[in-house]
């Protein structure tokens, strides 16, 4: 039986490193300098870590740069101890030479804490750090992403891990792979349909055994909701990020007492 929870994570690690030539016909490699235009426009970028409480934590956030204020702006939606709540995000940052960023960040008109980054040619590597909690994951630029259902549609992987909390119908890890077929009928919906496979704290799920039906939006912001019905069970809710001019979505479950985010990446 496969759960409710549906994770979809991508590791994206790439290296700022680039190449300049030296006076004459001598050529040396170095770091090519950063500044504030190295993060301009809008990003997607999914985080995990450990909360103030003790418990795992996931979140999915969309913030757009303005390198000629040095700040962002946005949204993040989190789930936190198996609960979700979404905040409106502002911040300041500055982008050093060596492309490291320091950001003060607050949340819901809250006080400012201090964030990091490390720029990265398709996006940034972040990391937060509070007491008593950590919070770190990889960003990607939106790009010239076409953010409507029939913009997004194809066919997509995904690989998943996560947890299940107290109050699911399974505790403990989890982990997925599956295909997914993203299309639009013909009254213009966005559908989904495909297969799952993975282990539910070490239960066994296969492909043939796990079809999966359901739908999607993307609206024009290139944010977005998903429902995916497994064969017989419940469905699970999800909230989208388009990113990498729409040839990947972040996705973080919605869904109580799950812990749970990842990325589709489309096929070719």
């Amino acid at each position: 039986m496969i759960s409710k929870a549906f994770r979809i994570t991508l590791t994206i690690a790439v290296a700022s490193l680039a190449f300049g030539s030296a006076a004459g016909a001598m050529a040396e490699s170095r770091f090519r300098p950063c500044s504030n235009a190295s993060l301009s426009g809008t990003y997607g970028f999914l985080h995990g870590g450990i909360g103030s409480s003790g418990n795992p934590n996931t979140g999915l956030t969309q913030v757009t740069f303005d390198p000629t204020t040095g700040t962002y702006a946005g949204e993040v939606t989190e789930s936190a101890d198996g609960v979700t709540s979404t905040l409106p995000l502002t911040a300041t940052y500055a982008v050093r030479p060596n492309c490291t960023v320091t950001a003060r960040v607050s949340l819901g008109g809250g006080p400012a804490t201090n964030v990091s980054f490390v720029v990265t040619p398709t996006g940034f590597f972040f990391l937060f750090q509070a007491p008593g909690a950590t919070s770190e994951g990889p960003g990607v630029k939106q790009g010239s992403a076409n953010c409507t259902d029939a913009g997004v549609k194809g066919s997509f992987g995904f690989e998943a891990t996560g947890l299940f909390l107290a109050g699911a119908p399974i505790t403990g890890p989890v982990a997925f792979i599956s295909e997914l077929k993203l299309s639009v009928n013909s009254s213009g919906k966005g559908v989904i349909s495909g297969h799952i496979a993975g282990s539910e704290d070490g239960t066994i799920l296969k492909f043939a055994e796990e079809p999966v039906t359901g739908s999607y939006t993307v609206n024009r912001d290139c944010r977005g909701k998903a429902t995916i019905t497994p064969n017989g069970l419940s469905e699970m809710h999800f909230s989208l990020v388009v990113v990498d001019g729409g040839k990947q979505m972040l996705a973080l479950e919605t869904d109580p007492d799950t812990v749970v985010s990842g990325t589709l990446v489309k096929g070719n």
